[in-house]
């Protein structure tokens, strides 16, 4: 068993969120706390200490959210939108609207953009309301102008990257398309290849030899001597085990089994983005083509809905020969997951392969713990169907 590990280095979208965000709250913070510096006694205020419990309640929300992907997200957010508007109402100085920047980019990452539109309005509408409690109103209007402005950017900057992320996800389920594309051309190429000379030694050299065989041994019926006709009837087993060889040749061309390790790992070295850890024995081949081309496609199918869908840095697959003959694959990742999986296309195209063949496959997801995948397929030639 060998076991090979494909790596690509994944993108640091969140770490970089995380560093300009917490950046942005610790002067928002600072900025501040040097103000109270100035006037000590109002450190116990309880203006001062409701400012504070929602900055820090901010901080961490924000922090959990670089974290947590599915369910978590939207209550996340809303406690940063909350806490930010708690922070521009007890704070006093108008520097804390600088934190619905930070929320304003955050919601096209995890909002439709409709929705994601709607969201900054509403914390817009809530900064007016803030400013329009503690300032004449159109100096309030034109705090709100301003701090709408920030968010305009993050939000509009934001959703750029969503959709480069989009269209680099895209381009990667393409490409891995593409790269399977080419694999299994190239696979049934050798196959050709591979009937063409079977059907030619069969078809020329079989029939030869078969011809061979025959004339040597009437020759050996009709010869006075007894030494020729002992030469020819030698000359005529040589010929017959020779033409046991070519049909066994053409039998082992014919039924070659494909091999899965230079395919598979073909189609992993081309996953963009995303490092693919794939085990596989080296020396596992299916004896029928159709299984192999149903595990190849397993494979395959794992990987673009990976690529397209999982958010994931890591994807494991395990391929293992089973003690019945068959094969077992096994596959995860560290994506985002769903609270349930609506197969699509794929995975049922993938389901209807393996169970057409007498096989299974099985898929388990929750909410940012990924999607794990079971399948399994006999590897025999009485499952397949028509034999």
């Amino acid at each position: 068993m060998s076991a090979r590990s494909f790596v690509a280095k994944p993108a640091n979208t969140h770490r970089m969120l995380l560093v300009a965000g917490m950046l942005t709250w610790a002067v928002v913070g600072f900025a501040h706390v040097e103000d109270l510096a100035r006037e000590p006694s109002r450190w116990l205020a309880p203006d001062t200490l409701l400012w504070a419990l929602a900055l820090l309640t901010f901080g961490g929300s924000f922090w959990l959210q670089t974290r947590v992907q599915g369910r978590g997200e939207l209550p996340l957010l809303a406690a940063q939108t909350l806490s930010a508007l708690v922070c521009l109402a007890t704070g006093g100085s108008g520097l804390d609207g600088a934190l619905l920047a930070i929320t304003a980019g955050q919601v096209p990452e995890i909002l439709p953009q409709r929705r994601a539109l709607a969201w900054v309005g509403a914390q817009a509408l809530g900064m007016l309301v803030v400013f329009a409690l503690q300032r004449p109103l159109v100096q309030a209007l034109v705090q709100t102008l301003i701090y709408t402005g920030f968010q305009g950017f993050t939000f509009g900057t934001a959703l750029v990257m969503v959709r480069e992320a989009e269209a680099r996800r895209e381009l990667a389920h393409v490409h891995a398309e593409l790269q399977a594309t080419q694999v299994l051309l190239a696979t049934r190429e050798r196959e050709g290849e591979r009937l063409r000379i079977s059907r030619e030694l069969h078809d020329s050299v079989g029939h030869h030899l078969t011809a061979l065989s025959l004339n040597l041994e009437a020759a050996a019926y009709t010869a006075k001597d007894p030494a020729v006709a002992e030469h020819l009837r030698r000359a005529r087993e040589a010929a017959r085990t020779l033409l046991s060889e070519v049909r066994r040749t053409v039998t082992e061309l014919r039924e070659a089994p494909m091999p899965l390790l230079p395919s598979l790992r073909v189609l992993a070295e081309g996953a963009p983005g995303l490092a693919v850890h794939l085990d596989v024995p080296g020396e596992l081949a299916l004896e029928s083509s159709e299984a192999a081309h149903s595990l190849f496609r397993c494979v395959q199918e794992v990987l673009t809905n990976t690529l397209r869908h999982a958010r994931a840095r890591n994807l494991w697959i395990v391929i293992a020969s089973t003690e019945d003959g068959g094969v077992r694959v096994h596959a995860r990742d560290d994506g985002s997951g769903a609270a349930r999986v609506a197969p699509g296309a794929g995975l049922t195209g993938m389901r209807e392969r393996f169970t057409r063949l007498g096989g299974r496959v099985e898929w388990r997801a929750a909410a940012g713990q990924g999607l794990e995948l079971e399948a399994w397929l006999p590897a025999t030639r009485e499952h397949e169907v028509g034999t």
